[in-house]
């Protein structure tokens, strides 16, 4: 997932480079065996297609067309507080300013999913996010409580 507007900027150089490289295999100089051509466009196609989807939903975030996320577990908070923080357009340094930190730790917590932020911090970032959990649901599964 593209988190930031420098990762947006990589990942539209590294598809414009991939589709170059694509259009490159079309050449009829080529040495390479017509199967290996063909196994390398089949690659060549799913990481263009990869990138483009990644480009198309960060701007889909940053334009506000998205603004709901659903939570099926916790471990999907952490990419919903990402894409909270695009979609409202506030930066990572504007986020770690709202919650008295520096921007490197904004990156290390998206970097890592907020995977070492303790309970409170997490707290804080959806405060400053104005990200409400509307519904919860719990499961015990098969456990008795008898």
């Amino acid at each position: 997932m593209i988190q930031n507007e420098r990762q947006y900027k990589i990942t539209q150089t590294k598809l414009r480079d991939l589709t170059l490289e694509r259009a490159a295999l079309d050449l009829p100089d080529s040495d390479l065996h017509p199967r290996l051509i063909l196994a390398r466009k089949n690659s060549l196609n799913i990481l263009i297609g990869e990138l483009e989807q990644e480009i198309a939903e960060y701007d889909r975030l940053k334009s506000g067309q998205i603004n709901k996320w659903p939570i099926s577990s916790l471990q999907d908070l952490p990419n919903v507080m990402i894409k909270a923080r695009i979609a409202v357009g506030m930066t990572q340094k504007e986020l770690a300013e709202k919650i008295g930190v520096q921007e490197q730790q904004i990156q290390r917590y998206e970097a890592n999913n907020y995977r070492a932020v303790g309970f409170e911090r997490l707290q804080e970032v959806m405060s400053a996010l104005d990200i409400r959990i509307s519904q919860a649901v719990m499961q015990l599964g098969a456990c008795n409580l008898d």
